[in-house]
């Protein structure tokens, strides 16, 4: 499993679950950061674990990147707010 992280232009943060899968469509689809549009990417509500759709207005992301959680499991490279 990977994690999609987005980082907001006014200093929001989230952390969305990425469906088996569909990690490699979010890659390409992060590449719109910071332009005008939106977006629809498939990811899992936590609370429900359940698929949902995202939709995301990419001018107001700073940043985004997907990590995933095999990286973010290994402890020696585990660093930062959302290791």
């Amino acid at each position: 499993m990977a994690y999609l992280l987005l980082f907001g232009v006014g200093g929001w943060t989230q952390r969305w679950p990425i469906p088996t899968g569909e990690d490699e469509a979010t890659r390409t689809a992060i590449h719109q950061v910071g332009q005008a549009g939106t977006g629809q990417l498939p990811v899992i509500d936590s609370q429900t674990n359940t698929p949902v759709t995202l939709v995301i207005a990419w001018q107001h992301v700073a940043a985004a990147v997907v990590v995933d959680a095999q990286d973010a499991s290994s402890p020696e490279r585990a660093t930062g707010q959302y290791a």
